[in-house]
């Protein structure tokens, strides 16, 4: 009996590791990140006031310019023209939303980064927040600190769909 649970809390466990946790879609691409895939990816300790709650926070992520550069988005001197009218949309659980210029994830447009945060003051981000937090430190308001991330969208607004 106890290796049916053990083998069963292992399925479980596996099935939670290979789920979808973060879609990118481009025109081009779709990218599905599981749980491991982004536990891989570079993170960032970073500390960045909270406009929601008013305080500091210790978060860990990955800077979102990372994750759009692994689902081909145009960066560096690939930047220009017709690309720099790529719309960034950031989805989340609850259908919330916001958008960004793809410029606004490039070091040669702005000095800030834009995280995709997984932990919060050393700990997963709980289910209200999680499983992804996008933190734009140096916002003053909050509206853009979206909260249950679980899909990126990189669009041009011209091109038919």
């Amino acid at each position: 009996m106890r290796y049916v649970l053990a083998l069963l809390f292992c399925r479980i466990a596996c099935a939670i590791h290979a789920t979808p946790f973060l879609a990118v879609g481009t025109a081009t691409t779709n990218l599905i990140l599981t749980v491991d895939d982004f536990a891989a990816l570079h993170h960032t300790q970073f500390q960045a006031f909270d406009p929601h709650d008013k305080k500091m926070h210790q978060f860990a992520g990955v800077a979102a310019s990372e994750v759009l550069a692994r689902a081909d988005a145009p960066s560096g001197e690939k930047l220009r023209g017709q690309a720099l009218r790529q719309i960034v949309i950031f989805r989340a659980r609850d259908a919330y939303a916001v958008s960004f210029s793809l410029a606004d994830f490039d070091a040669a447009y702005s000095d800030r980064t834009i995280f995709l945060a997984d932990k919060e003051d050393g700990a997963p981000l709980s289910d209200t927040a999680g499983p992804l937090r996008l933190i734009i430190p140096g916002d003053k308001r909050a509206a853009r600190w979206e909260r249950m991330v679980t899909r990126i969208e990189i669009i041009d607004p011209d091109q038919k769909r």
